[in-house]
């Protein structure tokens, strides 16, 4: 259910902001991604200079808040730094200490806990992860049973993108899953017995001095966590139609009411508030409820938020206007009542055309939020660039499993496979590993060649109308091979089933 829930809200909110803002498709129109030498023989100054004047210029081109970057050579960090601003309200900058929301990237940490949890002998690359639980965490399948670690870090377990359906058999082929992660991280928690931040903190952040990385949004780094953004025509019409749905519905159960009580159908004044009121609630159950079942609950308040405005403002605008209805006609109340329908139409079309104009407003990120294997994780460009050091040459696992974890275990095309946890461009320039990540209000990837320690990690706070302009920035500091990535970002590789 909640799978169907999410796909039915993701697709909404993408048909929705393509239909009412059509400059999307000509701003974000696909880059060419032409094939381009890594620019390994470029000295790092030379680079460095090269993103200070390109990323504000992109920005500016692409209607992109904030960025944060960490770039890394010979298995460094040599710069992180910040653009642009947290939040478009208030105009916060952007610095290399600003946490963003990773989104998908927190896959590839998760990943990584298993594996730490393979060398402890906790778990195993190869036993079903079903072993593990006192309770199913799948339902029963013919494939339960058969569905291993290895299996699911590297997206060949065959479960369904979100939910906890099996669709072919494990090992078969690549089907990109969340429902996967959300499946280990059951597991994990399980075979420790303790909560998955907890985990995450021993087994990564602690010990590669992630200090500002948290899969929970807890209160010491929520002033330092940049705002998502999203273009304002969504939550505008996530709350206008139903909205307008409830009045009708309340409305008129509401005139039925007076009817057969009074005999008669024109309201009072009172009744007229009472209507809107109770049309105002009833139109935010489903964004709470709906939304908040998938842990979105920060999108609810934005429809709250933004429907409260939009009401006062709307009662504001319907009053002036209609004072000025009664004194050009005073003696003509049906010209009165059908005058002041035509301009609450125009208001609603006029505050419509105003929204569509606003692309990036901020999101509230104050919300609870839990542990999610999948995607929650908040961090910095600097933390995030910390870790895919160690995921290029990884420290803290033995020899046998880092090896492991960067080769080929489920192919998707003649240069692309998956490893346990990132994915694996083959080029003539060298191996890379990759992982990217995408919230609603949040994009972000990261790339390192780990043979040459070059690598980038770039995170930003822009919504996903407005796609791969992380990738392109990442693409501007590396150089390299970008189209197969970028193919697979958009899921073109997908198991498809035959029928």
């Amino acid at each position: 259910m909640k799978s169907k829930i999410l796909s039915w809200l993701t697709w909404f909110t993408l048909v929705l902001g393509t239909a009412t803002y059509s400059q999307v498709a000509t701003l974000a129109a696909t880059p060419s991604w032409q094939e381009v030498p890594l620019r390994l023989s470029e000295p790092v100054e030379t680079i460095i200079a090269d993103l200070e004047n390109y990323i504000p210029g992109y920005m500016r081109e692409a209607g992109i808040p904030g960025v944060a970057i960490a770039l890394i050579r010979d298995g460094e960090i040599v710069w992180t730094e910040g653009f642009g601003v947290v939040n478009t309200i208030t105009a916060k900058p952007v610095t290399p200490e600003t946490l963003f929301e990773v989104a998908s990237n927190s896959k590839v940490v998760s990943a990584y806990i298993a594996l730490r949890l393979v060398d402890q002998g906790k778990l195993s690359l190869d036993r079903p992860l079903n072993d593990y639980l006192a309770e199913p965490w799948l339902p029963p399948s013919e494939y339960r049973d058969t569905i291993t670690l290895r299996h699911v870090v590297s997206h060949s377990s065959g479960l369904s993108k979100t939910g906890r359906k099996s669709l072919f058999a494990p090992g078969r082929g690549y089907y990109y899953s969340a429902g996967g992660l959300h499946y280990l991280q059951a597991v994990i928690e399980q075979v420790t017995g303790r909560p998955f931040e907890d985990i995450a903190q021993e087994m990564v952040f602690m010990p590669l001095g992630m200090s500002s990385s948290s899969f929970i949004n807890h209160d010491g780094i929520t002033s330092r966590t940049a705002n998502g953004h999203i273009r304002a025509i969504i939550p505008f019409l996530l709350f206008v139609v139903p909205y307008m749905v409830s009045l009708v519905i309340v409305g008129f159960l509401g005139l039925l009411i007076l009817r057969i009580r009074t005999g008669r159908w024109r309201p009072t004044r009172l009744m007229a508030v009472v209507v809107f009121a109770v049309g105002f609630v009833l139109s935010l159950l489903p964004a709470f409820i709906l939304i908040g079942k998938i842990g979105w609950l920060e999108f609810a308040w934005l429809i709250a938020l933004c429907g409260l405005i939009l009401a006062v403002a709307f009662v504001l605008v319907l009053l002036a206007g209609r004072t000025i209805i009664l004194r050009l006609s005073p003696d003509r109340p049906r010209q009165q009542i059908v005058v002041t329908i035509v301009w609450a139409v125009l208001i609603v079309v006029g505050f419509c055309i105003i929204a569509s104009k606003i692309t990036n407003l901020p999101v509230p990120k104050w919300t609870a939020v839990p542990a999610n294997a999948a995607g929650s994780l908040r961090a910095t460009a600097g933390d995030m660039a910390t870790f895919l050091i160690e995921l290029s040459n990884p420290q803290f696992l033995s020899a046998e499993t880092a090896r492991q974890l960067q080769t080929s275990q489920i192919r998707l095309s003649r240069v692309l496979w998956w490893g346990l946890g990132p994915g694996i461009q083959r080029s003539q320039q060298g191996d890379a590993l990759w992982q990217w990540g995408q919230h609603i209000d949040f994009q972000s990837v990261m790339i390192i060649y780990p043979e040459h320690g070059f690598g980038v990690f770039v995170c930003t706070n822009n919504d996903l109308l407005n796609p791969d302009v992380a990738l392109k920035i990442a693409h501007r500091a590396l150089g390299g091979k970008f189209k197969p990535i970028y193919r697979a970002i958009h899921l073109e590789f997908n198991y498809r089933e035959k029928k």
